[in-house]
């Protein structure tokens, strides 16, 4: 039917862009077959939790419109596969340093609360694992996060509001590694009221976990999945889905004071609307 045709060019993109497609080649004209394209329509609907069909149907187009991570779910090209490959790293120190470079222009966040949030956001891997984040000023952070629009100079640009909100780059020796890129055409949120926004903490929470070495998972429960599921809730009473816990473990071992088991200690906290001031220091060691 040739109203298809744009849908399946479309998806076609989709597929290539998030590694279950190889790109075409133009040097040898060298298109995806049908055969190919059933596959990775396959693999997408296996990893995205839907019914494995192979067939391009509303489900499937459904949950490729959905806001998700830049980062490909797999990695089928030789120089994707390498950079996955070097993806699966860590940081071999245990203190790393973190600044917000660039904040949202337009949103109703200030830049306190950001900053907030992105300290919460960290403090959820540092609290079950030996990894330290402290914030600082200058240009030599370990983890540079930006609000930026479009192309900006990484080879991930971004696409306006929704489709792809943020990325975050892999542990290693590059100096963008741990750098974290939200979506300034996204309009950023904190406790919002609606389901209006894109919810900055849960966001910051999985591309956290790139920029700390892990990949993308297919577990629907998993805050690593690659789509953006909605709030998860106060940042001060967030707990990892055991999933994830166990995979950052596998990377860095346990922090010393956390049983595996153990659920957040909030009995100090409350349900106070406003996020919490930022401790004097910063810091996220106990």
């Amino acid at each position: 039917l040739p109203f298809l045709t744009p849908i399946l060019f479309v998806s076609q993109d989709w597929l290539t862009k998030f590694g279950y497609l190889p790109p075409p080649d133009p040097v040898t004209g060298r298109l995806q077959t049908q055969e190919e394209l059933t596959k990775a329509i396959t693999a997408m609907q296996r990893f995205g939790g839907l019914e494995a069909t192979g067939v391009l149907d509303e489900a499937t187009l459904e949950l490729m419109k959905t806001p998700r991570c830049s980062l490909p779910d797999l990695a089928t090209t030789e120089t994707r596969r390498k950079r996955f490959v070097q993806a699966v790293t860590k940081w071999s120190k245990r203190n790393l340093s973190w600044r917000v470079r660039t904040f949202p222009k337009e949103s109703q966040l200030g830049h306190d609360t950001v900053r907030a949030l992105m300290y919460y956001a960290l403090k959820v891997w540092s609290d079950i694992t030996p990894l330290n984040f402290h914030e600082v000023a200058g240009n030599n952070a370990d983890i540079q996060i930006d609000f930026s629009k479009a192309d900006h100079n990484d080879g991930y640009p971004f696409d306006g509001p929704g489709g792809t909100v943020a990325h975050a780059f892999f542990p290693g020796d590059h100096h963008t590694a741990g750098d974290t890129h939200f979506d300034d055409d996204e309009y950023w949120t904190f406790r919002s009221s609606d389901d209006h926004g894109m919810d900055l903490f849960a966001v910051a929470v999985h591309e956290f976990g790139h920029a700390i070495g892990l990949t993308h998972i297919s577990a629907i429960e998993s805050i690593m999945r690659p789509y953006y599921q909605g709030p998860v809730g106060d940042p001060l009473k967030y707990d990892l889905p055991y999933e994830d816990k166990v995979r950052i473990w596998q990377l860095y071992g346990v922090r010393e004071s956390v049983s595996p088991t153990a659920k957040p200690d909030v009995s100090k906290t409350d349900d106070h609307p406003v996020l919490p001031e930022l401790p004097e220091n910063r810091s996220t060691v106990p």
